[in-house]
């Protein structure tokens, strides 16, 4: 899917090889049921010869769709996310590096653990976001409405019929 021929890095002027690839989300599988990467992953990067092994670097950039976990409304997002890593074919010099074999390297697996790990937790439309209306319902985000949201500690509600009573 998106192989290195490792001839191309070797005779790489500078050392250093410049690869770009162009891949539809939908050739990967994210397993995620709360959000989906869709339209085009852009993967631009460099490859270089270490002599023990190769070293890639480069950004990932795509396009994540989901539900507001607290507004409930539909967000769409670039995302850019970097990757830096190491691939090694000899088995024992594996330490903090990846292991190839051939005379090429696939980063598919590479580019589609990386946009995995790059996502958030909570699904959230803005780091700011009200949410709803606990009582009818309206996006806080949008208006205000005049339902009493004051929320009272139910252990703490014997010390406010005290204060009443006074």
């Amino acid at each position: 899917m998106m192989k290195i021929k490792l001839s191309d890095v070797n005779n790489a002027s500078g050392g250093r090889y410049e690869f770009v690839f162009d891949i539809p989300a939908g050739e990967f599988d994210f397993p995620a049921d709360d959000y989906h990467i869709d339209g085009t992953i852009k993967v631009r990067g460099t490859a270089e010869n270490t002599g023990v092994g190769y070293h890639f670097e480069g950004r990932i950039d795509c396009h994540r769709c989901f539900v507001c976990d607290h507004c409930l409304e539909e967000v769409a997002e670039d995302q850019v996310h970097a990757f830096d890593e190491i691939y090694k074919e000899d088995v024992s010099a594996l330490q903090d590096a990846n292991l190839f074999s051939g005379d090429s390297i696939d980063i598919a697996d590479l580019v589609r653990d990386v946009v995995i790990a790059g996502q958030p937790i909570s699904n959230v439309c803005k780091p700011d976001c009200k949410g709803l209306c606990p009582q009818c319902g309206v996006n806080l985000n949008k208006s205000e409405c005049s339902c009493d949201r004051t929320v009272v500690d139910v252990r703490l509600a014997v010390l406010k019929k005290l204060l009443e009573k006074n």
